[in-house]
């Protein structure tokens, strides 16, 4: 999946975005939800399926942003050792 912003108006739910965004609950992480990132500005941030997110970046509607997997790149090294975050 990858992390989207999108423009929408600012009392918009989850629901309002799937409909407008002709996008399947399948087609969303949902349990992510839609996230104000700058509620006045009514810009919001919402994890698509890849092919959802070319649909809505061709069109203009969205920009992708990085969304990396969270988590440590080195679990076998000891948590005293440079690199390890844990």
């Amino acid at each position: 999946m990858l992390l989207l912003t999108i423009d929408l108006p600012r009392d918009w739910v989850l629901a309002d975005a799937l409909r407008a965004l002709d996008l399947a609950e399948d087609e969303v992480d949902c349990e992510y939800g839609l996230i104000a990132l700058d509620p006045d500005a009514g810009r919001f941030a919402l994890r698509v399926a890849d092919a959802a997110a070319a649909r809505l970046t061709v069109s203009g509607v969205a920009r992708v942003f990085a969304d990396p997997p969270i988590g440590s790149g080195t679990a076998d090294a000891p948590p005293d050792e440079p690199g390890n975050i844990e």
